[in-house]
């Protein structure tokens, strides 16, 4: 017996649980009142369920016939499709396409019970991928180029649009996961998931991980604690700091700090200070982190922080830190420009390029002198060399090329580059 044969097959099966969604929906329908007029999307729903969505659904293509078994009075007929021998998969594909893309519109809850009517895996994925275009409103491609397919499996990226979109729980997005994934794909989602909820049940939460182990079990303990310290910071880290292994507190810990300097930098700092992670690699790593995100809201106290702490190499990595967001340059903010050159989109206020009135947002950048005195064709660079050009020691003169956005003579502009100071509410 040939897969395609098998699989027609097995479709006769899935034509029973068809009629049973038919009839369901013949009833009451979730989110409308009995009695009321059906949706257009409930009616298109309806129509793949039955298999009478014509020529322009997709159907005219498959071998569509109708079966009735056990003789007269034995119920009304239900669709099979029958693959032609030797059909190729994308046979199975286009239908199935067809038959899931109209179920979206019955919600989430309608769609996965017909997912779960298929007899195979390829078959599944192949409808939630479906579904996960049709809700998304992005193509195949699209969906497998983002990545996320490959990583989370299609099961996973679909539960995680739909928790990320409000439309299923995490809870619920972690029972897709156990029920259609497993390894490493499994183990990505349910640290989403767990993420998610932390916030709210850290509790039911952490529960998700049970079963985990080794490097998963430490992926999903970091995407745990960091969504419950996004909320409870204070709780979050006490927890952390009861976990037995060294390594693994220290992880932990330094995720509880990376999500609360985001929202207060001031007590992240104070709790590094108080408590630091105990590995050195990681609290070089997170007191970087602390002073970047401070140095972007109040510079002049990440500074003085930084200088402040114990360990030469946490200040070091704090300064390199501090140099990310608030570099010694002429402070402004560079993006590609669709003719392939930078253009200065942001003036820091008070910074060189600021106070100097030479420059103004939407400038293009055409070239910047080296060390030497040449120039250097800044379209021929990336962002991050052109930057590097430009910054420089505090107190350096740096000399630009560069047109306004109405493509008016190029001006050679020279500037002194200094430490680029952001304050509080600036």
């Amino acid at each position: 017996m040939t897969g395609s044969l098998k699989f027609g097959l097995a479709l006769l099966a899935l034509g029973a649980a068809i009629l049973g969604g038919v009839l369901l929906l013949q009833g009451p329908t979730i989110g409308r009142e009995a009695g009321a007029e059906p949706t257009e999307a409930e009616r298109t729903g309806q129509a793949a369920l039955t298999g009478e969505l014509g020529p322009d659904g997709g159907f005219a293509s498959m071998a569509a016939k109708t079966v009735k078994k056990g003789g007269a009075g034995a119920g009304p007929a239900r669709p099979e499709v029958a693959l032609a021998e030797g059909e190729s998969p994308r046979a199975r594909e286009d239908y199935l396409n067809a038959m899931f893309r109209p179920l979206a519109g019955l919600g989430p809850e309608v769609a996965l019970a017909r997912v779960r009517e298929l007899p195979d895996t390829a078959s599944r994925d192949m409808a939630m991928l479906a579904l996960l275009g049709e809700w998304s409103g992005q193509s195949v491609t699209e969906l497998v180029q983002r990545g996320e397919v490959g990583r989370f499996g299609v099961a996973g990226a679909l539960g995680l649009y739909l928790m990320n979109e409000g439309k299923m729980t995490p809870v619920q997005t972690a029972a897709l996961a156990n029920e259609f994934l497993t390894d490493q794909q499994r183990g990505r989602v349910l640290a989403r998931a767990a993420e998610k909820l932390a916030a709210t049940d850290p509790t039911t939460a952490l529960a998700m991980g049970d079963g985990l182990a080794d490097w998963q079990q430490a992926r999903f303990l970091s995407r745990f604690v960091s969504g419950w310290a996004s909320a409870a910071p204070d709780e979050a880290r006490v927890w952390a700091g009861q976990v037995e292994d060294s390594r693994m507190r220290s992880v932990l810990l330094g995720r509880v700090l990376a999500e609360e300097v985001k929202v207060n930098p001031t007590s992240a700092a104070q709790a590094f200070l108080q408590a630091p992670p105990e590995d050195a690699q990681i609290r070089e790593r997170t007191a970087g982190q602390i002073a970047a995100n401070w140095a972007a809201q109040d510079t002049v106290a990440a500074m003085q922080w930084a200088n402040n702490l114990p360990q030469e190499s946490d200040r070091a990595s704090a300064q390199q830190g501090i140099r990310s967001t608030a570099p010694v340059g002429i402070g402004a903010r560079l993006s590609r420009g669709e003719d392939g050159l930078p253009v200065l989109q942001e003036l820091v206020p008070g910074s060189p390029a600021s106070a100097s009135g030479q420059l103004r947002s939407g400038d293009r950048l055409l070239a910047v002198a080296d060390q030497g005195g040449s120039w250097v064709n800044s379209r021929s660079m990336s962002i991050g060399d052109v930057v590097g050009l430009i910054q420089g020691n505090a107190q350096t003169p740096v000399t630009i090329q560069v047109q306004a956005a109405d493509g008016s003579e190029p001006r050679v502009v020279t500037l002194q580059r200094e430490q680029i100071i952001h304050r509080p509410g600036s």
